[in-house]
Order: C-alpha cells, then structure tokens, then sequence
C-alpha cells in the first residue's frame, strides 16, 4: 500500500501548492507586531511534544505587514521548529511584494543545516513567482536530503517552465531516492504532455516497484487517457510484473483499450491478488468484451473477495448481453452471497437489456426487501420497451406494486410504467392518485403525462385542486392540451383565483400556450391585468413562449411594474414579438432603469427589433455601470452586425472601455472563424439567463 500512501500525498501536496500566496495585509494594517512575537515566544516555551505542525504554527493569525520584521528574525533562530514556522509563514506572503521575505526563504533553502526547513522553504516557494525555479532546481538537483529534493520536486511541478521539466526529468532518471523519482514521475503526468512519453518509458523498468506503477500511470495521462499501441505494449508487459501494484496499475490504465489487451486482462482477472483482480475485471466490464462473460462470470460465483464479486457482476451488465443474463439470474438468486453483490446483480440486469430477464424481475418486486423491490422497478424501467412486443405481464406486475407499502418503491413503479408507455396502466394509475405520498402523485402525474399527455389533459388538470403545491406545480407542467383544444375553465379559474400559486400559475401559463392556440392569449392577457406581483412574471414569461401582437400593450404597460423580474420578462416578451412599436419604449426604460439585471434584458431585447432603429442605443450601453450590461450591448451588436460593422465600432471605442474592447474582439474573431448564416437561415431564444460566466 505505499504507492496509495505515496499517491494521497502526491495530490496533497498539489492541493497545497496551488493555493497562490496572497498578502491580505491591506486589512490587516492596524495589527502589531506584539502580536506575532508574543506567538512565536509562546512556541518557543511549548514542550516539543505538544507541538502543532511547523506549518501551521505561524500561520493561523494571517498575513500582515507588521509581522514580516519578526518572521524575518524568526528565521534565524536557533531552534529548528521555529525556523520552520516561520519559513512556512513567510510562504503565505507575497514575495514580489516582500523582497526581504523571498531572500530569507531562499537564504534557507540554499544554506540552512537543518533539512526540515530547507524543506520548508522548497515548499515555501511552491506558491511564488517562477522566477524561484532556479533556486528550486539546484535544490532537486543538488541537495543531500531526500526531503528536500522532493519537497523541490513538488514545487517544480507546479511551475510547469522548462527548467523545471528538465529538472523533473532528471530527479527520474538520475535519484537515488525511490521516493523523489516516484514524485518526478508524477509531476511528469501531470503536465499531460505527450513529448514527456519517451522519458517515461525508459523509467518503466525502475528498479522500485512504486516508481514501476507512477510511471504507468503518468503514461497515461500523458498519452491523453488513449491506450495506442505503443503505450498498450508497455502496459501489457506490465501485467507480468513480479509486483502487485505494478499489476493493478497496468489493468486499471488499460481500460477502454484496444481489443489486443483483452487476453492479457482475462488472465489478469486470475491473478492472485485479488485487487489486480479487481482492475482487471472493470477493465474488461469496460470494454464490453463479450469472450469475457465466462471469465467474468467465474469471478462472480468463485473468487473469495467480495469487492471483485461485486464489480464482476457490474461488469456483465455491461456487456449488453443475452450471454451474461443467467449468470446475473443466478447470482441474484444466491442465497449465500451477500446482499451488495445481490443488489448489484438486479441492478445489472437492467442494464444487460435483455427481456429473458423478465421472470427475475417481476419475482423480484415481490422481494421482502423493499429495497430490492425498488430496484427491481428500476431495472423494469430501464429496459428498451419500445423493441418489445408484448408488456403485459410487466404492466400486471406493476400496477400490483402501485400499492406496494413503501413510497420508495412506489415512485420507481411510476416511473417504470411511464417507461412501458402503455395505455393500460392509466386506469390503475388514476386510481392511485388518492396515494398519501406528494412525490408519489408527482410521479403518477408524470407518467400518466408520458404515456398520452393529450389524451389524459382533464385527468392532470383535475391534479390542480390537489392539497400539495407540489404536485400542482407537476400537474401545471405536464398539462398539454389536444390540438385545437378551447382552454378548459378549470384552467382559467386557477389563472384568476387570487389565493393560488404563483409559480404554480406560470407553469400553468406556459403549459397553455405549449399547443399554440391562439385563443389562450387572451386568456392570459386577462389573467394578467389581475394577477399579483409573483405571479406576474411568469405569465408575462409564457407571452414570451406564444408572441402574439394582441400582447403588445400590456407588455409595455409592465416596462413599469414594481418588479424587476416583470419589467425584465416584458423587455424579453416585446423581443419575441419584434413590434417596432416596442423600441421608444424600451429605450425610454433602458434610460431610467436601475436594475442592472433588467437593463441587460432590455439591451438583449433590442437586438431583435430593427437593426437601424436600435444600433445608437446598444453602443450607448458601452458606457453603462455594470460590466454583465456592457458585455450583453458586445452580444447583441454581435447578431446584428457583420464583422466589418464591429471592426468600425471598436476604431470608434473610446481607450477607457477595455472590456468592451476585449469582447468586441473576442466577437469578430467568433465571427471570422464561424460566420453567421444567410439571413433566415438561423433562429435564436429571446430568453436570457441570470447566471454570469466570466
């Protein structure tokens, strides 16, 4: 287990390295330098058996200006511990902006007799400027202690310059500290270079079993997770190694490999260890390898470790294949095989998609276990219905575990059937809508809503009266009516009815322009001229689903509500509409909007009107106070314009707008290199998210 140890100190210590030192010393400057010292005195007066970490000891106070005279003293003390901490504090500070502090650092790590703090200091350095490189270079190469060199290594690794490959390269090649070339190897790897691939080869052959398996591993990662031919040579030497790990290592970078590492794994699947044992079976579960199902099946039934019984079985239902069916029947079957085994065993045989499967399943639902009966309707619905030709025993099965005593297991029945998607479940499902559990009729609603939304439209648009919120909210968003359907009453009631939900309502909203009947637009202008403030946002949104011009009026009327969501939603609904009306209005709102996340929404709109009457009013937003506004004026030029337009605004960009600057030319670059289709030849969605991705 040493390369595991030696693995979790590996990302430890990348985890650590990466974290950038940041001096925090600007709200921090009132703090004395008493408070340091007074710190470094009471270490100093601790036993040494009761001290914490010299990497932590120094630090827990921060970062402040004030303290830097004292850590620098520090560094010079006579006791190692304090030293140490004191190198590990200065490490938290900026050193571009602290000469003193890198010199002293660098000072110990190059002179200091004590290998724990040059150490230290190699780590210290790790989250500095790569101008450190040299001093960490001669200190991989050159220092005497292995402790040093590795912590150097480390810190090399993050760099990621030049200097510092060629120093990884020759800490592999050239150590004489297992452990130091083990981390060379991967700080290698982690660059995910395939120029480093020779270098890694040569050193398959390390003397030490540890450096034998990091190296396998930084192959691959180098050779981007793709076995070629020439890395899967390599790997298949490996899984002769006289060592375990080595062994395990080659198994678990073959998957997904070429058909030339099947054999070599399907012996592998036999090795005497049971954890190369393992790799090799999810290798070959990987990749669907179908002459395996014999060799993957006798570890189901004979190997002594539950661990490789458990992925063996995983790995059948992988193969997608009627072969491997009975041997998932009869380990699901086996009365003395433990219940993971047996769980994984029926989750598998959904995923075989093999029918044959059927009989195990439906005795399944029946299983004592309510968790086994759950995953049983799992399974049942994870098979390929749509290529059988007769549900009915299924469906007879679970419409008897409809009322099966746990919710669990009646939410996957649900889900089953809507997988079935037969008709004669919905009478059984009706009948179920009186079930104690909210979730339970969610999916009852669901699935009646898959199996024939249209048909069944009266039957969800009674769920509207339900107790729970939650399910309206589902029986709302599976409504779909029969085309040319007249918007029911029931509907129009709950639109009108005060006390109703609001999130409820847009659902309902939206769900009533989703058959495209001209007919509810009026309806829904109605329902808003009376609707509260949270509920108005959404109708407005489902405007925006089924533009309509008889919208045009009352949209703009909410370019002044009291809600930023309205007035936001409105911009959005007039773009959909694209009525020229729309434009002084929005301008006119754009102006005086102090919401930053409305006037995006207006600027976006814009872009959908007639570019001439709307081009002076998205380059004024280059100078508007928020950047996200700033950046969607770019994006919105950015469809109305050719790149020869966009060159001409960005001549015209004053200096002071940078971002606008940089996205202008971000946007003639998309352009250049994906031109815009012929006009017509495209649509785009007038919805806008709130989320920034900068």
């Amino acid at each position: 287990m040493r390369l595991k140890a030696l693995m979790l100190r590996v990302k430890a210590a990348l985890a650590g390295n990466r974290e950038t030192a940041a001096d925090d010393s600007a709200g921090e400057a009132a703090r004395a330098a008493s408070e340091i010292e007074d710190l470094i005195a009471s270490l100093r007066a601790q036993p040494p058996d009761e001290r914490r970490g010299a990497n932590v000891s120094l630090t827990d106070p921060g970062t402040a200006d004030a303290f830097v005279p004292s850590l620098l003293a520090a560094t010079r003390d006579e006791d190692p511990y304090i030293r140490a901490s004191a190198i590990h504090a200065l490490g938290h500070y900026d050193m571009e902006t602290h000469a003193q502090a890198a010199q002293a650092v660098i000072r110990a790590l190059a002179g200091d007799p004590d290998a724990s703090i040059r150490a230290a200091a190699a780590a210290a350095l790790a989250s500095q400027s790569p101008k450190h490189v040299h001093a960490l270079v001669k200190a991989a190469l050159g220092d005497a202690s292995a402790e040093v060199r590795t912590q150097a290594v480390l810190a090399l690794g993050v760099f990621r310059t030049e200097p510092a490959v060629e120093a990884l390269k020759d800490r592999l090649g050239h150590d004489q500290d297992a452990e130091v070339r083990a981390f060379a190897a991967s700080m290698l790897g982690e660059l995910r270079r395939a120029d480093l691939i020779p270098d890694l080869r040569v050193a398959v052959n390390d003397s030490d079993e540890g450096v034998r398996a990091t190296v396998l591993s930084a192959l691959r990662e180098c050779a981007g997770f793709e076995v070629g031919p020439a890395l899967c040579n390599v790997l298949l030497a490996a899984l002769s190694d006289t060592s375990a790990i080595v062994r395990e290592t080659a198994a678990e970078a073959l998957r997904f490999s070429s058909p030339e590492a099947i054999p070599a794994l399907m012996v592998a699947a036999n090795d005497e260890v049971a954890r190369v044992r393992l790799q090799a079976v999810i290798a070959l579960g990987s990749m669907q390898v179908h002459q395996a199902i014999d060799t993957l099946a006798n570890r189901v039934f004979s190997d002594p470790d539950e661990e490789v019984r458990y992925y063996a079985v995983n790995a059948l239902g992988e193969m997608r294949h009627a072969g491997a069916t009975q041997h998932l029947i009869d380990a699901l079957n086996k009365p003395a095989e433990t219940r993971r085994v047996r769980w994984a065993a029926l989750w598998a045989l959904g995923d075989n998609n093999d029918f044959d499967a059927l009989p195990a399943l439906h005795a399944a639902l029946q299983d004592p276990d309510a968790e086994f009966r759950e995953r049983a309707a799992d399974s049942l619905g994870s098979l390929p219905w749509e290529a059988h030709p007769d549900p009915t025993a299924t469906l007879q099965s679970l419409c008897r575990a409809l009322s099966d005593a746990e919710p669990n297991v009646r939410r996957s029945v649900c889900d089953a059937l809507a997988s079935l998607r037969d008709a004669r479940a919905v009478p059984f499902l009706a009948g179920a809508l009186g079930d104690g559990d909210d979730e339970v009729r969610c999916k009852i609603i669901e699935a009646i809503s898959r199996i024939d939304a249209k048909r069944h439209a009266a039957l969800i648009l009674g769920c509207l009266q339900d107790p729970s919120r939650r399910v309206q909210q589902c029986a709302a968003e599976a409504l779909w009516l029969p085309d040319g359907a007249v918007t029911p009453p029931e509907a129009l009631a709950f639109l009108r009815a005060p006390d109703a939900d609001a999130q409820v309502k847009g659902a309902l909203a939206k769900s009533l322009t989703r058959h495209g009947n001209p007919a509810a637009i009026a309806h829904l202008i109605d329902a808003l001229a009376t609707a509260q403030a949270d509920a108005r946002a959404g109708l407005v949104e489902a405007l925006r689903e089924q533009p309509d011009p008889r919208a045009v009026a009352p949209l703009l009327g909410l370019l002044s509500d009291d809600e930023d969501a309205v007035r936001g939603e409105a911009a959005l609904a007039l773009a959909a509409i694209g009525d020229d009306e729309a434009v002084p209005p929005l301008a006119s709102r754009l102006k005086r909007e102090p919401s930053p996340e409305v006037r995006r929404r207006a600027v976006w709109a814009l872009s959908f009107f007639t570019p001439g009457k709307v081009l002076p009013l998205l380059t004024a937003s280059f100078g508007d106070s928020d950047p996200h506004v700033r950046q969607q004026a770019v994006q919105a030029l950015a469809e109305i314009c050719d790149v020869s337009e966009l060159r001409d605004l960005l001549s015209a960009l004053p200096k002071r707008r940078e971002d606008v600057r940089q996205a202008l030319e971000e946007a003639i670059e998309a352009l250049e290199n994906d031109p815009m289709p012929d006009e017509g030849g495209r649509s785009r969605r007038v919805g806008i998210g709130t989320v920034h991705y900068v």
